[in-house]
């Protein structure tokens, strides 16, 4: 959610277009949303901007096999302004920024209207390219509503792919193999 809602302010404010980020599709409604006058859109571009290499970031401090599940003091703690990344918990826009200039009625409509192919169903007709990866290290796979084929290896451990990419066999096996290969 932390990237899909990065990806909704970015595309509600048209901020940071000299970020190379696919389309969005299906593009989100603006609904109410509009950029707060309280700086200006070069400032909101910076802060988008870091904000979305942080939370790229947080995937490298991932710990495999995580069991355990933030406390609610934990939660407390790294949900405050300024906090460094932590590997439970990723860095989120509204924590920085809260929710001005964000219509979250029309990011929750875009949001659910993500929903993808479940999970067992793309990996399973895909399990003859799905064995290579994870033996490459790969055991967690973010889907983007990007438009169009995309697919890159962010850790070692996570790939990110396009909704379209994934939902589409013959894609998200040739993304598989790509994968496994690097």
């Amino acid at each position: 959610m932390s990237l899909n809602l990065l990806l909704f302010v970015r595309h509600s404010w048209t901020i940071a277009h000299d970020v190379d980020i696919p389309t969005l599709s299906p593009a989100p409604d603006l609904g109410a949303s509009k950029m707060p006058v309280s700086s200006s859109s070069d400032e909101w571009t910076e802060r988008w901007i870091l904000a979305w290499e942080r939370t790229w970031s947080w995937y490298k401090i991932q710990e495999p096999n995580r069991s355990k599940h933030p406390t609610q003091e934990l939660l407390r703690q790294v949900l405050r302004p300024g906090q460094e990344l932590h590997p439970l918990v990723p860095p989120l826009w509204t924590t920085e920024y809260d929710r001005d200039g964000l219509d979250f009625d029309a990011f929750n409509y875009w949001q659910n209207s993500l929903i993808q192919i479940p999970p067992s169903e793309a990996e399973r007709r895909n399990l003859a390219d799905l064995i290579p990866a994870w033996e490459s290290g790969v055991d967690s796979i973010i889907v983007l509503p990007y438009e169009g084929y995309f697919a890159r290896r962010v850790t070692h451990r996570h790939i990110a792919v396009s909704a379209a990419t994934r939902n589409d066999p013959l894609a998200y096996g040739r993304a598989l193999q790509q994968i496994a290969r690097s």
